[in-house]
């Protein structure tokens, strides 16, 4: 009797280890599992993390790469602007000395001229120049130049005219521009045409 209670107690033990063995083994099983989802869950958001960040650094590199193209284009828009004022003031001052009584004189004579040829100065002919000037022209050379012309000019002061001349072969109602700002305008298109192909 006793080795059968003895044998019964070691039925119990052997089947109440391997109960527990099992168990353990399934816990262990279970807890693999839960482990490699956890592992698994968190190397996928580790990826998404990683694509997140690399998306957002492109997204800030582009955007940096966009302001340094904006910056340089101001930059050089700037810079083109500055030269166009500073080349404008040279061509200024480089037809305003070009502009003596004498090369006035000569202008005005080959314009007239060249208009009286070709019949565009059938009306009065009208010029204006600065006080300064048509003083100097009187004193001097007015007289030459009134023999050189093919027709009577009437020369006029003018306080709006600086350096240079207006024409007019209507007797007023229209004119052409040959004043030092309208020449160094002529002269700037050129000049901003050479100059942009230049900073190209």
């Amino acid at each position: 009797m006793s080795q059968q209670v003895q044998e019964l107690i070691d039925k119990i033990k052997t089947e109440g280890l391997q109960a527990a063995d099992q168990k353990a083994r399934e816990i262990e099983e279970r807890a693999k599992r839960n482990a490699q989802g956890i592992l698994n869950e968190a190397n996928k958001r580790a990826q998404d993390l990683l694509l997140e960040a690399e998306e957002e650094i492109q997204k800030k590199q582009e955007a940096s790469r966009t302001a340094l193209r904006q910056a340089s284009r101001d930059t050089l828009l700037s810079l083109k602007k500055e030269i166009q004022k500073f080349l404008q003031r040279i061509v200024v001052a480089q037809v305003a000395d070009a502009l003596t009584p004498q090369k006035l004189a000569d202008i005005i004579a080959q314009v007239t001229n060249k208009a009286i040829d070709g019949g565009s100065a059938d009306a009065g002919i009208e010029v204006m120049l600065d006080p300064k000037d048509l003083k100097e022209l009187r004193d001097g050379s007015l007289a030459k130049l009134q023999k050189q012309l093919k027709h009577p000019v009437h020369f006029r002061a003018s306080e709006d005219i600086g350096k240079g001349f207006t024409i007019s072969f209507d007797n007023g109602k229209s004119s052409f521009d040959f004043s030092e700002a309208a020449l160094a305008e002529y002269l700037s298109v050129y000049l901003n045409e050479e100059l942009a192909a230049l900073l190209k």
